[in-house]
């Protein structure tokens, strides 16, 4: 099945059309691949009667995506983040008539990773857009775009995809078990080919590390898939946040079910004070993975403090 398929089945997408649309709407989603198709089918459901007859494999899709359509055009040009020039170009267009069809729609991804200066371009444009240019903004995180950008949109949120759903579009059943509701993290894992030795190892790392003398072993191998190390941690966090709501009973809702009976044989090692302390070393360490100029020596004193957080706090 397409993901345009399965998005216009979401809810947030049938409150979008059983009402006219804002001329501006800021859209929050955390993966990249949502909002895009996302963007699109709206650019789509504005300029085509027959939009819903529409996926990723349509040629009006495709137009857009290539960038071919006259009248919905997307930004960044470079495909990273909006910059001073391509806001300056959206404000010349925004007076241009469309050419074909009835609106004119400008799509705009991931307004959050750019400047200062080149959002407050934009601000006049929102504020008063002529009645047939329409304005589809994606963001990751709210708190990066403008106050008066976000005050100038009607703002939505892109809800997370059951993994029934996200089964429908990947088949690799640990990337749909790990992707947290996005379908494009999910095709981004599955492309993965050392993905079951990382879910092995992570899943080892919370049950089989018992004392120092391991941390070497450990470390040598973590330093095998030093490109994935983030991935690590993160299984690394949702198997401690499965032991919680195992502790919690509500293991109904743990993420890591086919790993769950080994995450249970360990969960008593393992007190809700440590699980916590250790969550928060390990979302300290991914922030500050990139600046780690050693990093073996990294690793190897953050299992040495994993170690020492688990046993003080029995």
């Amino acid at each position: 099945m397409e993901i345009a398929e399965i998005i216009k089945n979401q809810n947030f997408f049938k409150k979008l059309e059983e009402k006219p649309l804002s001329n501006s709407l800021l859209f929050y989603c955390e993966d990249d691949k949502t909002s895009e198709v996302t963007l699109i089918l709206t650019a789509l459901m504005l300029n085509y009667k027959t939009y819903a007859l529409m996926n990723e494999n349509s040629a009006e899709y495709k137009r857009v995506l290539n960038g071919a359509d006259l009248d919905i055009k997307i930004y960044p040009k470079n495909k990273e983040k909006l910059l001073v020039s391509d806001s300056n170009e959206i404000v010349d267009e925004v007076f241009i008539k469309p050419t074909n069809k009835e609106n004119k729609v400008f799509l705009i991804e991931n307004i959050d990773l750019s400047t200062t200066e080149a959002q407050n371009k934009l601000l006049k444009v929102l504020e008063e857009p002529p009645k047939n240019v329409y304005f589809l903004i994606s963001a990751k995180q709210a708190d990066r775009v403008l106050p008066t950008i976000k005050s100038r949109c009607d703002k939505i949120t892109i809800e997370k995809l059951p993994l029934s759903e996200i089964e429908k579009v990947c088949k690799n059943p640990l990337a749909c078990m790990l992707c947290e509701g996005y379908i494009g993290k999910a095709e981004e894992l599955s492309k993965n080919s050392n993905l079951n030795e990382i879910v092995d190892f992570a899943v080892s790392l919370v049950c089989d590390l018992k004392n120092s003398s391991q941390v070497l072993r450990f470390s040598k191998r973590f330093q095998e898939f030093k490109g994935d190390i983030d991935l690590i941690l993160k299984i690394y966090s949702f198997c401690l946040e499965d032991m919680l709501k195992i502790k919690t009973e509500i293991k109904d809702y743990c993420l890591m079910k086919m790993f769950l009976p080994k995450i249970e044989s360990v969960e008593s090692e393992f007190s809700v004070q440590a699980i916590c302390e250790i969550l928060n070393l390990i979302t300290f360490f991914r922030k500050k993975l990139e600046f780690n100029a050693n990093l073996p020596v990294a690793i190897d004193n953050l299992l040495l403090k994993i170690l020492e957080v688990k046993y003080i706090c029995k």
